[in-house]
């Protein structure tokens, strides 16, 4: 009986160390104020970051895996699809950002 209490605890114990942890709705900002105006004017952008997708638009996308790496003193949340990677820079635990050329865009968790 005390064996088959430990294996459900532990049992409960995995599931419960699932996902990334930057599950969650992110809406958009930016250091540059053009970027911000163009935001504001579309009416916003958000995603939502899943255990294994990622949802822009109303569209979902399912994605292979999502998860924290880190390099040189950073972290970043790695997204893979189909053998590519894509990752956003870990500011914070609530904040994300990707570089996009000169100009990077800030997701904040809502």
């Amino acid at each position: 009986m005390l064996k088959k209490a430990c294996i459900s605890l532990f049992a409960l114990v995995l599931a419960g160390c699932g996902g990334h942890g930057f599950e969650g709705t992110y809406s958009a900002t930016s250091d540059d104020s053009m970027v911000n105006q163009m935001i504001k004017s579309t009416g916003g952008s958000t995603i939502i970051i899943g255990e294994d997708y990622l949802e822009a638009e109303g569209e979902r996308t399912e994605v292979d895996e999502i998860f924290v790496r880190e390099s040189n003193d950073k972290r970043y949340l790695i997204i893979v699809k189909d053998g590519e990677e894509e990752s956003f820079e870990i500011i914070d635990d609530e904040t994300l950002r990707i570089a996009m050329g000169p100009i990077g865009l800030n997701y904040v968790r809502q």
